[in-house]
């Protein structure tokens, strides 16, 4: 690339010497700051991360990540990273301006009206408003590029018979309804879980409202969310309402007149379907109005309001109770003026929508009202009429008034869409994004935020733009200009509140496929909280309008340093954009500083994220069958305390979900009078509860910790007749979430990614009521010789409970021991698989003689172990003697506080805590020979676990001067040990520092692990106290597998395994 060469005419060249890009001079220095003798170090690349990148969080991992990255370079020194290899870094794809570990990290508990959401407008729409096809396709990519709000118009068919999706009166074509439904379904959490919105326009007769109905509800079917009365006094929150799917509209206005007519004449002709206003609706929850307010265009909105019904009650008769219950978020401006639209309710919330020029005029008269108005309720704001091409107006305008749905054309590619663009690249991508404080809230005297006040500046944005490169790959080379390299100039804005917006443009690079501009930038800011950080790269062309050269928008609320800009095309991220190096920072006092933590330590575990926002996220492999995975297992889990006289309840159910459990155990019982069924410890003095406020429990919380499948697994005592109600019960609680095979029995179980927001149900037979049906069984069969002294002590396989559900089974993992011993027991079947379960004594007698047909079973089977009957207190057992011959199902009871439940605790922090942890690959298979893993024998160390005890804190914040010891100061020391395998099993302890609240220990321990794969870290720490028993003062259990070397913050939990708020250790950690 050192020449080249454009042709003039037919005799005349021009040739332009092309330079390789140059590290600038910022970086030059900031390359001898962090690097010796011209090369950087694993240490001091981490060094620079921390200090002038702002990742808080990187790791020698990290780090060395960076370097490995760039082997493939050639330009890579053996020692670490020269200056051209630094430079590519700098300027590589792994170094993006938004953090793609972040996640979500909003919080989203709050109401909907609390956050702006991505929203569409004729999402189904390919090109202009008037001529282009309907289709799925745009909706699809809609969804995919985290798009929250879906509008469609649903009209007639040409037969009348059927819904179609189309922009009526203009010739575009028509989609199905049901295919564009479909595809919200398949790919609404695609991107986001957060809930999908759907605005819908109804243009339909009565009866194809009812088939339009019927459709929504047999396609989402749980799905769908709909509140408990007719409407909201206060929206849910983005986290609540996770996988669900929302119908917002109001009512039709196409057919009034002629319902009104039909119901004074009681005529039984059907109404005519031909019959239109001009004006253009949003569907309803289908309750008709007599009067409404018209719009100047075609996207106006009627009045919706219960006090309207009850004056009319002939329209009242029109609407069925489905309909009213299908819409979640009623839509309508009501009758009057702008000022009546704006009005609040304080017992209810709703939806208004707006054109582009209403929103503006009425911000001229009404501003402050609609910044009140939105503070509870939503404001959707769209399009006006006229933009027939597709295009989009500023949304800035509606967001800086609070509206929460600005609606914009996703295919209408400019400016406008460039800013939703960066607006929804906050928090994660995930199509919600909270309002800012000053939005949400009034002021002592009742004031709201006015957008227009000349307000105080309150940081201050300084852009240091470098330089940029890539095109000359990206573009042919008379891209720009036939006859010479491009002229680069980029322009820097701010798009924000008025005082705020600004416009600044760098010199013109002339003949330069690398532009380096080296000018710095300064915005003063006046509502960060609403500015966006707009970079475009033209070519400057004197004849003509300038060349497009590249452009993005960054919210600015997003920690920086140095950055890429990416995009490009007009509205597509390509996998080799042009790049643009570009530093930024914001001056003292915001974002990050030099490797300051604030008080904290680095964290022990990763701080990566995932698109829901949990530490370290989910990454092993979900794509195997169930067996092959550790389940976070619960044991007798309504329990509140002891095995024989605690209550029964739903709150330890939704307690273990909110903790990643992901097994339920309810034992199920007839109720006194036999006509019910309750959950209880039966033949105990615990109090029972009602099975369906269980399964209720469990359907709301069973995914909002971890979206992988949750397992109930019953423990049946019910007759016939009420195994029936229960299997009802199911059946109508969860829906289309309840997961059942085709066939009787599984050959392989499905994975969990296979299974995401599923309910499994499995069980065995009940023992109650064998005696009774064999007794029966032979009275009336005695030649078949049925012999019930020969049924094993749990009983045969469950064939009544059966639930008549599209013809398949309710259980979807049998359980069962069979006939025989242990050896039947552990028999593998080739053709099904199945679950076994054993208690921990039954476990612990078979691993002496049958330990390796153990592991062998639990390749392919499911093994769950569960606490022996004499630990009435709760305790449990150690769980290790389980995982380590493949138990997937450790059932543990979860209100039984001590070391055990630590061990558990710790083993599912691993993973994302998403209650599904992969077992090591000599847990899965046998090797060559056909052996099998046998945890008895000692194998060779394979690694070594260092860890050096610095120091703690934090005490002094969470507990009383007198808690340790009342005249003095605690007396502290740790413990440190391996829980795993026998050979690796050892407790370590420091020495005891004594009156000190802040103990530095400062001591170093190895441990060798043979199976590290199995290995937990156990950490505790003790008071010691001469005359009593030591005091208790903290412990955590961490997973080997995903300790992070290096410095570490080690928090500590409390004897329940509540993490405390202070208490923590610096630790480091190192593989030998």
């Amino acid at each position: 690339m050192s020449k080249q060469t454009y042709r003039v005419c037919c005799c005349f060249w021009r040739r332009f010497r092309l330079a390789a890009a140059e590290a600038p001079a910022d970086v030059k220095e900031i390359f001898e700051d962090y690097s010796s003798n011209g090369v950087m170090s694993v240490d001091q690349l981490r060094r620079f991360l921390v200090e002038v990148q702002g990742e808080e969080n990187a790791t020698m991992e990290d780090a060395q990540s960076v370097m490995d990255g760039l082997k493939h370079l050639h330009i890579f020194h053996r020692r670490g990273l020269n200056l051209e290899a630094f430079f590519k870094y700098l300027l590589g794809d792994v170094n993006p301006p938004l953090d793609p570990k972040i996640g979500v990290h909003h919080d989203m508990t709050a109401p909907l009206s609390h956050y702006f959401i991505y929203s569409t407008h004729n999402t189904y729409l390919t090109g202009n408003q008037v001529s282009s096809n309907s289709s799925d396709i745009p909706i699809i990519r809609a969804l995919e590029g985290g798009v929250r709000v879906v509008e469609l118009d649903i009209w007639p068919n040409s037969t009348k018979s059927n819904v179609q999706v189309r922009h009526g009166r203009t010739l575009t074509t028509p989609v199905e309804f049901i295919k564009c439904l479909r595809s919200i379904k398949e790919h609404a959490f695609s991107v986001s879980e957060y809930p999908v919105i759907i605005t819908l326009e109804d243009h339909l007769t009565p009866d194809l409202q009812a088939l339009a109905a019927e459709m929504i509800t047999q396609t989402f079917g749980d799905m769908l969310f709909s509140p408990g009365s007719e409407i909201l006094r206060e929206f849910p929150s983005p986290e609540s309402l996770k996988g669900r799917v929302i119908i917002s509209t109001k009512p039709p206005k196409e057919y009034l007149s002629k319902k009104v007519k039909v119901i004074e004449s009681n005529s039984k002709k059907e109404q005519s379907s031909t019959e239109d206003e001009t004006g253009r609706k949003e569907v309803s929850d289908f309750k008709p109005k007599n009067d409404y307010h018209k719009d100047d265009d075609m996207d106006g909105d009627g009045i919706d309001t219960d006090e309207d019904d009850e004056e009319d009650p002939k329209l009242q008769l029109q609407v069925a109770p489905v309909y009213r219950n299908l819409i979640a978020i009623l839509a309508g401006k009501g009758k009057g003026s702008m000022q009546e639209w704006l009005r609040i309710e304080p017992n209810r919330v709703r939806r208004l929508s707006l054109q582009e020029h209403e929103l503006e005029k009425a911000i001229t008269e009404n501003g402050k009202d609609i910044v009140r108005f939105t503070q509870q309720n939503l404001l959707r704001v769209f399009p006006k009429g006229i933009r027939l091409d597709s295009s989009n107006f500023n949304p800035l305008s509606a967001w800086m008034h609070g509206a929460q749905m600005v609606a914009v054309n996703m295919q209408g590619y400019g400016k406008s869409l460039w800013l939703m663009h960066g607006m929804f690249r906050a928090n994660g991508g995930c199509g919600y994004v909270k309002k800012p404080d000053c939005l949400l809230k009034s002021g002592s005297n009742g004031e709201v935020f006015n957008p227009r006040a000349n307000l105080p500046v309150k940081t201050t944005l300084r852009v240091t733009l470098y330089m940029g490169e890539g095109w000359y790959y990206d573009f042919s080379h008379t891209h720009f200009d036939t006859y010479s390299p491009p002229d680069f100039y980029a322009k820097v804005e701010i798009a924000g509140v008025p005082t705020d917006t600004t416009k600044k443009k760098t010199k013109i690079m002339v003949d330069n496929w690398i532009p380096t501009w080296d000018e710095v930038f300064v915005f003063p800011l006046t509502v960060p909280e609403l500015a966006f950080l707009r970079i475009r790269v033209r070519d400057y062309n004197t004849p003509g309008k300038a060349e497009f050269g590249g452009q993005t928008c960054l919210p600015n609320s997003f920690p920086i340093s140095i950055l890429l800009l990416i995009d490009r095309d007009r509205n597509v991220e390509t996998d080799v954009p042009s790049v643009l190096l570009l530093p930024a920072a914001f001056p003292p006092g915001r974002g990050g500083g030099a490797g300051r933590y604030q008080g904290d330590f680095p964290p022990v575990l990763g701080e990566r994220r995932d698109e829901r926002g949990s530490a370290a996220g989910v990454h092993h492999d979900m794509s195997a069958p169930l067996s092959h995975y550790f389940i976070y297992t619960g044991h007798n889990s309504y329990l509140t305390g002891n095995q024989l006289s605690s209550d029964c309840s739903d709150v330890p159910i939704i307690n273990a979900l909110h903790r990643g459990v992901r097994v339920i155990e309810l034992d199920i019982w007839p109720n006194s009078t036999k006509n019910n069924v309750n959950v209880l410890h039966g033949r105990t003095l615990t109090t029972p509860v009602e099975l369906i406020k269980c399964l209720r429990s469990i359907k709301e919380h069973a995914f909002i910790a971890s979206q992988y499948p949750v397992v109930i697994t019953l423990e049946d005592h019910l007759t016939p007749d009420l195994q029936a109600k229960t299997a009802e019960m199911i059946t109508q609680t969860f829906g289309d979430m309840l997961f059942s095979p085709g066939s009787e029995c599984l050959s392989e179980f499905p994975s969990p990614e296979f299974l995401k927001k599923r309910v499994i149900i499995s069980t065995k037979p009940p023992k109650e009521y064998l005696k009774a049906k064999d007794a029966k069984a032979k009275e009336s069969d005695l030649e078949k010789g049925k012999d019930s002294a020969k049924e094993e002590p749990w009983g045969r396989e469950l064939t009544s409970f059966k639930a008549k559900r599209d013809d398949k089974l309710l259980i979807a993992i049998h359980a069962g021991k069979g006939k025989g011993g242990m050896e039947d027991w552990l028999r593998v079947d080739p053709g099904k698989v199945r679950r076994l379960s054993l208690s921990e004594q039954e476990l612990e007698k078979a691993i002496d003689t049958y330990g390796k047909d153990i592991v062998r079973f639990t390749q392919r089977n499911i093994l769950r172990v569960y606490p022996k009957g004499i630990r009435f207190d709760s305790s449990n057992y150690n769980p290790l003697i389980g995982w380590m011959h493949g138990a997937q199902m450790v059932a543990f009871n979860m209100q039984g506080y001590g070391r055990s439940l630590w061990l558990m605790h710790g083993m599912f922090r691993a993973n994302g805590g998403c209650g599904y942890v992969k077992k090591p690959k000599f847990l899965l298979k046998a090797d060559s020979y056909g052996e099998v893993f046998d945890p008895s024998i000692k194998l060779p160390v394979k690694t070594t676990l260092k860890v050096t005890v610095y120091m703690g804190e934090g005490w002094y914040y969470d507990f009383s001067h007198s808690h340790f010891d009342t005249y003095s100061p605690p007396d502290f020391y740790a413990r440190i040990g391996i829980a795993g395998v026998r050979a690796d099993v050892v407790m370590k302890k420091t020495k005891t520092l004594e009156d000190n609240w802040i103990p530095t220990w400062d001591e170093v321990f190895e441990f060798p692990l043979t199976v590290p794969e199995l290995a937990l870290l156990r950490i505790e720490v003790h008071e010691h106290d001469m005359s009593e028993k030591d005091d208790f003062a903290g412990q955590t259990c961490l997973p080997v597998s995903e300790l992070r070397k290096g410095i570490r913050a080690v928090p500590l939990h409390s004897h329940k395994g509540v993490k405390y708020n202070s208490v923590k250790l610096l630790m480091r950690f190192e593989f030998i």
